[in-house]
């Protein structure tokens, strides 16, 4: 008795959790009101919403972490239960994950000063001017791929404020940055809203964020995600959710439905 009583112990401390190894991690930067840490200490935001919208029509658990995007980007080439709740969508990045599917977009744009217009009615325009963007970034290599260069006409910043700086100090004309984060980088940068305009729509710039997964996820979890996904569409769950959060619906999601009538995206206004 007292033998079969130390190998139960035994098998208890040291046996293998793989309920706990079978956990999910979705993984995010702090970019209220899409992802962020609320007052307590928790996970927040329309697409976190969205993602345990999506666990519950698929029947899995998950939890979440808020994080700096280096640290999540690092997480999911590495952890193998890692997924990313928003993730740009570049050929570059295509072969390193799976793509369970579209939560939300960012839409890229061209940023002026206000005071100091210039006239820029495609990228061809932009040529003439000095443009920034943070090093490494797709849009970087969005630009250089486009015929700017570093030596005559782009100008990469290490971090957004420098980017912000660089513009504000007129150094630079430009900045390409995206919807999502802009009045964030703005105010962490110690600027103001009203003081940028969006001068020009980078529309051949991807702008699908995709529910990424790490390519070591099981492929069943993964189908049972991006179906579920689907689901909440077709319901009206992720419609619901996003205009809670009072945030615009994705132009490819409007254009799916029955009606099969073209919506205009609406990018969130500065």
């Amino acid at each position: 008795m007292r033998c079969t009583l130390y190998i139960l112990v035994y098998l208890a401390l040291f046996w293998p959790n793989h309920s706990h190894a079978q956990t999910l991690t979705f993984f995010a930067e702090d970019l209220p009101p899409y992802h962020y840490i609320d007052k307590n200490g928790n996970a927040a935001g329309a697409l976190v919403d969205i993602t345990k919208a999506i666990l519950h029509e698929a029947q899995l658990s998950g939890q979440f972490e808020i994080m700096p995007m280096a640290r999540a980007y690092h997480e999911l080439k590495n952890n193998p239960l890692a997924l990313m709740m928003s993730l740009l969508q570049t050929p570059e990045r295509q072969p390193k994950f799976t793509w369970l599917g579209q939560l939300y977009f960012a839409d890229a744009y061209l940023v002026g000063l206000k005071n100091l217009p210039h006239q820029v009615e495609s990228l061809t325009d932009a040529k003439g001017l000095k443009v920034s963007t943070i090093r490494g970034y797709s849009s970087a290599h969005y630009l250089q791929k486009e015929g700017f260069q570093e030596d005559k006409n782009l100008v990469l910043a290490s971090h957004y404020k420098q980017l912000w700086d660089l513009l504000f100090k007129q150094r630079v004309d430009l900045v390409m940055t995206n919807t999502m984060t802009l009045k964030k980088e703005l105010k962490n940068s110690g600027y103001g809203v009203n003081q940028v305009s969006k001068m020009l729509h980078i529309n051949r710039f991807p702008s699908a964020l995709q529910l990424a997964a790490n390519k070591h996820i099981p492929r069943n979890i993964c189908q049972r995600l991006a179906k579920a996904l689907q689901k909440i569409k077709q319901t009206g769950m992720y419609e619901h959710i996003l205009t809670r959060w009072q945030l615009a619906i994705p132009r490819q999601h409007l254009a799916s439905q029955t009606d099969n009538t073209p919506h205009p995206r609406q990018p969130e206004q500065l």
